[in-house]
């Protein structure tokens, strides 16, 4: 099945940029372009209230923060629509309906690889050299996957009794993200308000992609628990939920 899942994910990935006249272009060109906005915002207009520490320029700060939620929101949004979109293969094929919403959300995580590659290249001409721990990147964002694959699960399966879930999810990450310390450093919010951060598993992971790739930092014991317990749980709630109502789904379809 996972493989089943891997080789409609890239061919839907393939395709969804064939018919585009820049094709992969795009793939770069727009976590680029919102990149070069919110630089150019926080670093000039809003200059005097954005201070990040270890002497670390704010574009790259934001950089290493912006390129991966752009995936991981996009790969939510895609997970959402994922059985809707794919309403005439469940009609026809007896294949269970996770695997519908899994491929939805592994066709955007391949965008990771491109954006941790223009992530390593931006890295180097910014003065912050390579070296081994960078690796342990992938921790996170492949923990990051598997929560973003539950998500998806859970808000697909409630979507097809509540479309509103659909129109709701993009304010919803709007909001998340200005709630995250995506575009600004934790360290800047009233201490009577940092709670809301720290208490958000989502933090964790972000900050984790930060300190290894930035600050070259190893990541703590306690973000590994926080980040696998909330994968795990995430996974487990939205694969539960779908596998009780792919019935009900197959009949409202």
């Amino acid at each position: 099945m996972i493989k089943y899942i891997l080789k409609n994910a890239l061919s839907d990935y393939r395709n969804s940029y064939k018919s585009s006249f820049l094709s992969y272009s795009w793939v770069i060109l727009h976590p680029l372009m919102l990149l070069a906005v919110y630089t150019f915002v926080f670093s000039q207009i809003m200059q005097a209230r954005v201070d990040v520490s270890g002497g670390i320029s704010y574009t790259v700060y934001l950089a290493v923060g912006i390129l991966p939620w752009i995936v991981f929101s996009t790969a939510i949004l895609q997970g959402t629509l994922g059985i809707v979109n794919n309403v005439n293969f469940i009609k026809k094929l007896n294949i269970p309906i996770y695997v519908y919403v899994a491929k939805e959300v592994v066709e955007q995580f391949f965008n990771m690889i491109v954006v941790l590659i223009i992530l390593f290249i931006f890295l180097y001409f910014n003065g912050i050299a390579f070296t081994a721990k960078w690796f342990l990147v992938f921790i996170p964002i492949f923990l990051l996957f598997i929560f973003a694959l539950g998500i998806g699960m859970f808000l697909s399966s409630i979507n097809i009794f509540f479309r509103d879930v659909e129109k709701a999810i993009g304010i919803f990450l709007q909001i998340l993200m200005w709630m995250l310390p995506i575009i600004y450093p934790w360290d800047i919010v009233p201490a009577n308000w940092q709670w809301v951060i720290f208490y958000d598993p989502l933090f964790y992971y972000f900050n984790a992609i930060r300190e290894v790739l930035i600050f070259d930092h190893i990541i703590s014991m306690k973000y590994y628990i926080i980040m696998t317990v909330s994968s795990v749980l995430m996974f487990l709630i939205g694969f539960y939920t779908i596998r009780k109502l792919e019935s009900d789904i197959r009949d409202s379809i």
